[in-house]
């Protein structure tokens, strides 16, 4: 593993974290780290993305005496008191039992895997996971069985961890969608830190036969915090998957998206927006595995970007040997609204078999000078106007998202965020 973290400080603090049946996970995930490295921008998947600094964050907080720190998140000063839905808030490894019992009544089942990990797989397949595993409080499993009721989204509210320092936070949450089940799912990175602060991710979600899974994930962090997410997705047969993107807050925010599909008419549905100001990075890589034929991928990410804001997009579809009748395409669109705005975008295909329907494409220009001229022109001022142009480019996107609570606050987000990039 690479010198920038120390092994003997992972494994000291690994001995500190609440143990149960994850000790053998934490201990294999040491092991894989001895013998990786962590990415850099040598790696080609990395090559726009410097992550140096939160290796830095990382040290001093393993440096830090452990402290545990009550949550100071209330319900209704978050996101949880504007959006109606079922809310999981989850803080240094501990939940809420009352809401864990609510949550019962209408099949959904929230664990935490140091008490019972019950065959559930954590995975560590990189050096980011495995450090996630070594470092994270705990691990939260939450089970929608069939008969999980879906009149209300089910929302996922991580507060930071602050159970090594208040520099760096570990999060795991893997979600078990059963056969024939419905429902939407709401994940929020939205409890702002304004303090350097790294936060690392790992969402598993395996979605069972016949399912159909709505799925928000919406970060909007202050902008002295970086977020690494790994979400990794399994599609079972005739899996349905919406799956939409919200990216407009932090500082360096990296999201790998990983959908395998491994059974016949599994369906994913993979969209984006990202708003980048003033010293922003959002960088979005996914990629659809089409282990199996008949099943389809769509990508679609929208990007706006100003000041000097950087964002990278990398979308994937592997059809593999055999995978006959897939369907699957990459499409990233980005507006660039100030002249020291960057986007690097790369959408590709890795085709093994023929008989598929695969395409790609990517595009990057300006607002309309002649649209921003008529709309002036009719006395609306050129602010306003780039503003009312911007939020039309990236509604066709958040249009896709099929969870009517969420309207009002994401648009007041975008809304408030337009604002800051045309000021």
């Amino acid at each position: 593993m690479s010198a920038q973290i120390s092994l003997e400080l992972l494994a000291s603090a690994t001995k500190k974290l609440t143990q149960g049946e994850l000790s053998e996970t934490r201990s294999n995930a040491l092991s894989n780290l001895r013998d990786s490295e962590m990415p850099s921008t040598k790696n080609e998947e990395w090559q726009y993305t410097d992550i140096s600094s939160v290796f830095a964050l990382c040290e001093k907080s393993l440096h830090e005496t452990s402290k545990k720190v009550k949550s100071t998140v209330k319900k209704e000063n978050c996101i949880a008191g504007e959006i109606d839905a079922h809310w999981i808030m989850i803080n240094n490894g501990t939940i809420d039992t009352q809401e864990v019992k609510k949550l019962r009544k209408i099949g959904v089942y929230v664990s935490l895997l140091s008490k019972n990990l019950d065959n559930t797989e954590v995975i560590i397949d990189d050096s980011l996971s495995s450090l996630n595993a070594v470092l994270m409080s705990d691990a939260v499993k939450i089970t929608i069985s069939s008969e999980a009721e879906n009149k209300k989204p089910i929302g996922i509210l991580f507060d930071n961890d602050t159970s090594l320092s208040n520099h760096a936070s570990n999060f795991r949450c893997i979600l078990e969608v059963k056969n024939n089940a419905n429902i939407s799912i709401i994940h929020a990175h939205t409890t702002k830190i304004n303090a350097p602060h790294f936060t690392n991710s790992v969402v598993q979600i395996n979605v069972g036969k016949n399912s159909h899974v709505e799925y928000l994930k919406l970060q909007n962090y202050s902008p002295k915090q970086t977020l690494i997410e790994k979400s990794i997705i399994n599609l079972d047969l005739n899996a349905n998957l919406n799956y939409t993107s919200v990216d407009i807050g932090g500082q360096l925010t990296r999201a790998d998206i990983v959908i395998n599909f491994n059974d016949e008419h599994a369906n994913a549905v993979i969209n984006g927006v990202y708003i980048a100001g003033q010293n922003q990075h959002i960088d979005n890589h996914i990629s659809a595995n089409h282990y199996i034929g008949s099943t389809q991928s769509s990508q679609n990410f929208y990007g706006v970007i100003g000041g000097n804001g950087r964002c990278v997009f990398n979308g994937k579809a592997l059809v593999c040997e055999g995978a006959i009748g897939t369907n699957a395409n990459q499409y990233n669109h980005n507006l660039l609204i100030s002249e020291n705005a960057e986007i690097n975008t790369k959408p590709e295909l890795e085709i093994y078999t023929d008989d598929v329907k695969c395409s790609h494409g990517t595009t990057v220009g300006q607002l309309d000078k002649n649209a921003l001229f008529y709309m002036q022109s009719r006395g609306i001022d050129e602010d306003i106007a780039q503003q009312l142009l911007t939020k039309t480019f990236v509604t066709r996107i958040l249009n896709g998202i099929k969870i009517p609570c969420v309207k009002n606050s994401l648009e007041n987000l975008i809304t408030n965020k337009l604002q800051k990039l045309s000021q």
